[in-house]
């Protein structure tokens, strides 16, 4: 199970296809640095980011427990300002398959790493319509 938190901003790339992009639409190397940069901040160590064919992605572990985050945006083309869009963080607790099929270590919207995300996305100046999906 994963959780995902949405929200908007201007302050990363939406408008410029980078030429080692798998895809065009392969956005968020610049926010999962920068939130990567927010969680080492805070004590919590995760990879450098890697690209997938949807967007770019970080990953490490917290608290004994392995979790991939996810992340992609979509510009908003009503908008004048051409970085403008909507970006999805996806956070994903890995679990085993006995974790999985014993129903054990499952992620909820409590969980603490989750929770971390949530705070510096709401801290943050210039992010705005921050929820839960």
């Amino acid at each position: 199970m994963r959780y995902d938190l949405l929200f908007e901003t201007n302050r990363f790339n939406l408008s410029e296809v980078k030429e080692h992009f798998i895809n065009p639409c392969c956005f968020g190397e610049d926010l999962a640095a920068w939130l990567r940069g927010k969680l080492r901040e805070k004590g919590i160590e995760m990879s450098e980011p890697d690209q997938e064919d949807w967007g770019w992605y970080i990953s490490g572990t917290f608290k004994g427990n392995d979790y991939f985050v996810g992340i992609g945006g979509n510009a908003d083309e009503a908008s004048d300002e051409k970085n403008q869009g909507e970006w999805r963080i996806m956070v994903e607790k890995r679990r085993s398959v006995w974790q999985k099929l014993s129903g054990k270590n499952e992620m909820s919207e409590s969980d603490e790493l989750l929770q971390t995300v949530r705070e510096i996305l709401q801290a943050e100046p210039g992010f705005s319509n921050l929820h839960s999906e």
